[in-house]
């Protein structure tokens, strides 16, 4: 394993950067519509759940996809306890990586596990980050239902 820990370390980094540049250009996109259109209610959540979802599937894919590579390509050690060795059990075993669920049906070996940890870290930062997006892009919702809740409040008293 730590004969090829600089190999680890220079993939985690790139992965690491790549996954969040390119999350940054999706919740920039977001948050520029956000900006400029007037989304008010479901249209805005499901903007907001759609775009940050399809962030985080491309995040999840690109890990999943080095994986599959560096099994079938550069002949790391595959995973243990993947029903079929094909690409989408390194999908499933990347979904379960980054969101930090970590099953355990699956698990890593040798260069790997260095990687799948910083996934889990990689994961819930930009977990983190798209839940503080969504916090700051519904607020604009609160300007529209507040008013009602409180006067509906005022009625009741």
């Amino acid at each position: 394993m730590y004969e090829n820990m600089p190999e680890a370390l220079i993939i985690s980094i790139v992965l690491v950067l790549f996954t969040t540049a390119i999350f940054y250009e999706i919740l920039g996109v977001v948050l520029r519509v956000v900006a400029k259109h007037d989304l008010r209610g479901r249209l805005l959540m499901f903007f907001l759940v759609v775009s940050i979802f399809s962030a985080h599937t491309i995040a999840i894919w690109i890990y999943g996809a080095v994986y599959w590579v560096m099994v079938h390509t550069f002949g790391v050690e595959p995973l243990s306890g993947i029903a079929h060795d094909n690409f989408f059990g390194y999908i499933y075993f990347s979904a379960a990586t980054y969101s930090s669920l970590g099953i355990g049906d699956v698990f890593p070996h040798g260069v790997m596990q260095f990687i799948t940890g910083v996934q889990v870290l990689n994961g819930l930062v930009l977990i983190g980050w798209s839940v503080m997006v969504t916090y700051f892009s519904v607020q604009k919702l609160w300007d529209i239902h507040l008013p009602s809740v409180i006067s509906k409040d005022k009625n009741s008293e």
